[in-house]
């Protein structure tokens, strides 16, 4: 809530407030029987707004001053006596105001004359409520900003985890990229250029597209497949991969690079250089709903034993941006890997 609506709230209070007195004085029949317009404008209204805005000095000066200063400090001995203090400051006021004031207008409140500790006691009754709902307020907006600034430090530490996981998004496999374009330039290969295209796509993504809290899902599919294209070529057409959409994906989006940690832990781990053994990749759309499909044949020459590091990223990642909005499910079998992950999309 805005410091701007608060204070539009505060302003509505006293205003309900002193539509409540007006009220009760027309129910009293202070004006009669009838409804005397002159009455009520010159002496009515008059008097009820300054016993409101009375009210209202006081509660501010308990709400901003002596509560803040003394009771949340815990000087509760300091704000009793002060509290008093300010009440007996007061008591002048009052008494003016019912004995002097109101009466030159034609308003009296009492028969009798009142004296010094009968003010006191209008004094006390006519800010007895105000006093506690000062401190229930005080410390209900205490309440109030402790829960922003835990949410503002929780949303920064939720920010700073989440680009220190992407951060994380495998830098090996880019080094690998850039030795195999220029393995390919030194035999003036004339898959040179198109390599070079699709690895300064595939840097855009990564460095501008990934900044947003969400993408378009055809883009980061087509960053897959870029991904792809890269590997084979790197393998100099020993790699085999089949990689299938099915479904709308226009209208969705997803979180960059969630999908990238799977495909590269399967060429990282996994063998594909055989045609009967294909990495395996599939994603399904259905309505909002991202079904994603990946198996590969896993490589116990090359398993590395410090790996699965790119694995526990995503899925800390995937916590914090689909909490309970996903399923992953990864099974490692004894010659083959897969991963079965379902993501309920935002459009």
């Amino acid at each position: 809530m805005k410091k701007t609506t608060i204070n539009y709230l505060h302003v509505g209070y006293w205003l309900l407030v002193l539509v409540q007195t007006l009220l009760v004085s027309l129910g009293t029949g202070v004006l009669g029987t009838t409804f005397d317009w002159r009455l009520f404008s010159q002496i009515v209204l008059p008097v009820k707004f300054l016993q409101v805005l009375s009210s209202a000095i006081f509660f501010y000066i308990n709400y901003l001053f002596l509560i803040p200063v003394f009771l949340k400090k815990g000087n509760v001995i300091k704000y009793l006596p002060s509290l008093i203090a300010t009440l007996l400051i007061f008591t002048p006021l009052y008494y003016f105001l019912e004995q002097r004031l109101y009466p030159m207008i034609g308003w009296k409140s009492y028969d009798a004359d009142l004296n010094f500790w009968f003010a006191v006691m209008i004094t006390l009754s006519s800010n007895f409520i105000n006093i506690f709902l000062a401190i229930l307020l005080s410390y209900l907006m205490d309440w109030r900003t402790m829960r922003i600034q835990k949410e503002i430090i929780e949303k920064e530490q939720f920010k700073t985890e989440l680009a220190f996981l992407k951060s994380q998004v495998n830098p090996h496999y880019l080094f690998n990229t850039i030795n195999d374009i220029y393995a390919l330039t030194q035999q003036q290969s004339a898959e040179a250029p198109n390599a070079l295209l699709k690895l300064s796509e595939l840097l855009r993504y990564m460095l501008r597209e990934s900044d947003d809290q969400f993408v378009p899902l055809s883009k980061e599919i087509i960053y897959l497949e870029n991904v792809i294209e890269l590997q084979k070529i790197g393998q100099k057409g020993l790699s085999f991969v089949n990689f299938e959409v099915v479904g709308e994906v226009n209208k969705l989006k997803i979180a960059p690079l969630i999908l990238i940690n799977f495909v590269e832990n399967a060429f990282k781990h996994g063998t594909f250089n055989k045609k009967n053994n294909p990495i395996n990749i599939l994603i399904i759309i259905h309505e909002q709903l991202l079904h994603f499909q990946i198996s590969n044949q896993i490589n116990h020459v090359k398993k590395d034993k410090t790996g699965g590091i790119g694995l526990v990223n995503v899925k800390r990642r995937l916590s914090l941006i689909y909490p309970e909005k996903h399923e992953l499910t990864i099974h490692q079998l004894e010659n083959e890997f897969i991963v079965d992950l379902k993501i309920a999309l935002y459009d």
